[in-house]
């Protein structure tokens, strides 16, 4: 809230104007220089190699950790894809990795981002290496939701609660007893509601930028929600299909055919979000967002069911620890939700607010991130000897 108070005073006058203009310029150039100077990528190292920030750079550091033994001839992404399992829930194909130790005493469930592949979380797993040195010895689950990617053509319905419920299939299929959820953006929201069904099952939560349920209310307002602004987001994702039926081929087309200069614009556009890994995961994320009509047409849906997804009233049951992270100035998932969310759960909880942190905080501060999640896991989580 004094961010956005001081953000908002920057275009009045007088000295709150002046400490407001001070305060977005410091936060912009700092987000600038680490884009520059190739911040994170740079010293996120793996065995003194850096962290090669492209689509092929990312997916070969999930290889170089997870899958070292993979066949990489046709590439790290090919490899990645190779190494996919999948399981059928009533007709209903859902993949999945499964990687690191079978025999773990730890399991970690990732809840991913709307839209986000497994190369997300290669900058935050190199990270963790690092800040952890017990996290080799966790196993890693980590899913693609139904109607996304691998896990088509859809069946059913489209909803937060359908999703948790997948999650906790593949939970039973893998035989896990108990596990330590990873989530992220709208991943925050599935895994709450996979705690409320499955309190048996979680341990500890890690809830990285996500929201307290309808998401439409919060998406895009900062400070506070703003009346229309949830209804013309709803009325948008319901349209977006529709409108953009002719050209969508056309503009994957496009995108696919130029990546390298879709890139380098990327690169121009996106330097406010302060990591220089953003500009190829965005446009790879754009491109997956538009690969088919079926595909656009599930990622609106889904962007509709978080909408609907009602689950605050509730986060008082959850009684397991909870790490929750925010940034202050994330104006996607923005961080009056996390602070509700940190007061409202009934367990013990950690609240982690970087100054400086935008909603791709696993993308531009690794590092930290890693460094919070080491302490809480060792805590809540610890892998036995």
């Amino acid at each position: 809230a004094i961010f956005g108070l001081l953000s908002l005073a920057a275009v009045g006058p007088g000295r709150w104007g002046n400490l407001g203009r001070g305060l977005v310029l410091t936060v912009l150039l700092r987000r600038w220089l680490r884009c520059l100077f190739r911040w994170p990528s740079r010293v996120l190292r793996w065995e003194n190699r850096p962290l090669e920030a492209s689509v092929e750079g990312l997916h070969r550091r999930f290889v170089e950790l997870y899958l070292p033994d993979a066949e990489k001839g046709e590439g790290a992404e090919y490899a990645v894809l190779g190494a996919q399992k999948s399981l059928q829930l009533a007709g209903q194909r859902l993949a999945f990795w499964d990687v690191g130790p079978k025999d773990a005493s730890d399991a970690v469930l990732v809840c991913n981002g709307l839209g986000a592949r497994v190369m997300t979380w290669a900058p935050l797993l190199t990270a963790l290496r690092s800040a952890e040195p017990s996290w080799a010895k966790r196993r890693l689950i980590i899913f693609d939701y139904r109607g996304q990617f691998d896990s088509m053509p859809l069946q059913g319905e489209i909803s937060v609660e359908r999703s948790a419920e997948d999650a906790s299939k593949l939970a039973d299929h893998l035989k896990l007893k108990k596990c330590t959820l990873l989530c992220w953006s709208t991943g925050v929201q599935v895994g709450l509601q996979l705690a409320l069904d499955r309190p048996d099952l979680v341990k500890a939560m890690v809830l990285i930028q996500g929201t307290t349920g309808e998401a439409m209310k919060a998406l895009l307002q900062p400070i506070c929600q703003v009346p229309g602004v949830p209804s013309l987001l709803d009325l948008g994702l319901r349209l977006a299909p529709r409108l953009l039926q002719k050209h969508r081929q056309m503009m994957h087309g496009l995108l696919c055919r130029h990546s390298s200069a879709f890139e380098r614009l990327a690169s121009c556009l996106l330097w406010f979000f302060g990591s220089d890994l953003i500009a190829a995961a965005g446009v790879r994320y754009t491109q997956d967002m538009l690969q088919s009509e079926e595909h656009f047409l599930n990622y609106c849906r889904y962007a509709l069911a978080l909408g609907h997804h009602k689950i605050f009233s509730r986060l008082p049951e959850i009684k397991v620890p909870a790490l929750v992270v925010t940034g202050t100035p994330d104006f996607i998932t923005p961080a009056r939700c996390s602070y509700d969310m940190a007061v409202q759960l009934g367990g013990p909880t950690n609240l982690v607010d970087d100054f400086g942190g935008s909603h791709y905080y696993i993308y531009e501060d690794p590092q930290k991130l890693a460094i919070e999640m080491a302490q809480f896991l060792q805590q809540s989580a610890p892998v036995k000897a």
